[in-house]
C-alpha cells in the first residue's frame, strides 16, 4: 500500500509540474508580446539594442549575404540577434532568443524562440 501511495503522489507531482509549465507556444507568444510592447514594429533600428537591454537581453548585430539574379553576392540589411538566459527551477535555465529584422532602418519583424536546458 505505501508504494501505491508513493506512486500516486509522484504522478500527481509530475502532472502539477507539467501543468505549471504551460506550452512553449504560450511562452513564445508572451515573449513576443513583451518585446513588441517595448519595441513596436516601425521602431528605428538604432533604438533596438538599448531597448532590448532594458528587457535583460544581450544583443549583437548580424549580417547575411544573398546571391542576386546575376549571381553576385550582396549584403542584406543587418539584423539584431538577442539572447536572455534566466534561472529556471534549481539547475536549469530558460533561454529566450529573438531575431529582430529591419526594413529601411525600422523594425519590420521579430522571430522568437524559448527553450529550457539543464546541464
Amino acid at each position: 500500500m505505501p508504494s501505491t501511495i508513493r506512486q500516486l503522489v509522484t504522478c500527481a507531482a509530475i502532472a502539477t509540474l507539467l501543468g505549471a509549465c504551460g506550452s512553449v507556444d504560450d511562452e513564445i507568444q508572451a515573449e513576443s508580446a513583451a518585446i513588441l510592447a517595448r519595441v513596436p514594429i516601425g521602431t528605428p533600428y538604432g533604438e533596438l539594442p538599448a531597448a532590448l537591454r532594458e528587457l535583460g537581453f544581450s544583443c549583437s548585430e548580424g549580417r547575411r549575404q544573398f546571391s542576386d539574379r546575376t549571381g553576385a553576392m550582396r549584403d542584406a540589411a543587418p539584423h539584431l540577434s538577442c539572447e536572455r538566459e534566466q534561472s529556471h527551477w534549481l539547475v536549469c535555465a530558460r533561454r529566450t532568443r529573438a531575431i529582430l529584422i529591419q526594413l529601411n532602418g525600422k523594425l519590420s519583424n521579430i522571430l522568437v524562440n524559448v527553450g529550457r536546458f539543464c546541464p
